[in-house]
């Protein structure tokens, strides 16, 4: 008898610790009538056959407003690298990006902050190596006004935003703490590949926008 208290009261820390760092609010969605499913298989735009792209890109964070042309090349199967500079020249960013860690080539000093960077790299591991195949979601949802498929991936702490009509990804939000969590949407995909990526934190409020010009 004690046993079992004990293991309802674990499972309802765990559910209460889940909903505390789940950045999705909840009335936002409707619970599927389903009572079973198959959640189709996805993947990060970046994955597949993506090799490099060139984008129009603007960085909010803090006080700092930056813009400027930005380049994603895949390096590898594991790594992806990502440089921003401006107009004229001056680079923001020369880094290369992997799934747990990241490496910097060149940080512009007012934004190289060993925690911001930490929580970048974590939101650049879930635009570049989210995907599903593999992994079963533990819930599915709607959400509400569009129709999409939400789906939780509760092992990877993630949501992914389906257009079931187009067969398409348009949002990923994850999370490892409440402190990182991240928003990423995929909008106008075009020869399926998105003409808008946007990432939000809004802990941090750091708004990151890709236009793509090009591959």
């Amino acid at each position: 008898m004690f046993q079992m208290q004990s293991l309802i009261f674990l499972n309802l820390v765990l559910i209460l610790f889940l909903s505390a760092c789940d950045p999705v609010k909840k009335s936002t969605l409707s619970t599927s009538p389903e009572n079973s499913y198959k959640a189709p298989a996805w993947n990060s735009p970046f994955l597949k056959d993506f090799e490099k792209a060139l984008f129009r890109t603007s960085l909010d964070v803090a006080d700092k407003h930056l813009t400027g042309i930005s380049i994603i090349k895949r390096t590898s199967d594991s790594s992806f690298h990502f440089t921003f500079a401006n107009e004229i020249g001056m680079t923001y960013f020369d880094m290369e990006i992997f799934r747990n860690k990241y490496k910097p080539d060149y940080i512009f000093d007012p934004i190289n902050k060993k925690s911001f960077l930490k929580i970048l790299q974590r939101d650049f591991a879930i635009l570049f190596f989210s995907e599903s195949p593999g992994k079963q979601p533990l819930r599915k949802y709607l959400q509400k006004g569009s129709g999409e498929v939400v789906y939780l991936y509760l092992g990877l702490k993630l949501y992914a935003w389906m257009d079931t009509k187009q067969n398409t990804l348009t949002g990923l939000v994850g999370w490892s703490n409440y402190v990182d969590a991240v928003i990423v949407s995929f909008k106008e995909y075009d020869h399926g590949f998105p003409n808008e990526i946007r990432i939000v934190n809004p802990k941090i409020k750091m708004i990151l926008t890709f236009n793509f010009l090009g591959h």
